[in-house]
């Protein structure tokens, strides 16, 4: 930083060019993490949800079961959609999320 300072970089471009590139990893793993918790939330989506038109998955779940009858192929085919955007986010991440978790295990 002190470096980009001297060579008369601004901060958006020290930040742009040396904060970001170096916390790429750590800024992948913590957002995959909070798009995973948000995506799966329940309770806080049924808190919300006040009968409006768009509704999250998992509220789009539960409304499957029932008192006295469950319908699990609809469940199950629901579920299966669901999941599809977070592992295909999770295969797309991994090389970010793995180097991330080990950056600190190895000293040099």
């Amino acid at each position: 930083l002190q470096a980009a300072k001297t060579d008369g970089a601004g901060a958006l471009r020290t930040f742009w060019s040396i904060v970001l590139p170096m916390s790429r990893n750590a800024v992948v793993t913590v957002s995959l993490f909070a798009f995973l918790w948000s995506w799966s939330d329940f309770i806080f989506a049924s808190t919300l949800a006040a009968g409006g038109t768009h509704q999250p998955i998992t509220l789009g779940i539960y409304q499957y079961i029932g008192n006295n009858n469950q319908e699990w192929n609809a469940i199950m085919a629901t579920a299966v959609v669901a999941s599809v955007p977070t592992a295909a986010i999770l295969v797309l991440a991994q090389r970010y999320v793995a180097a991330g978790v080990t950056a600190g295990a190895v000293k040099d």
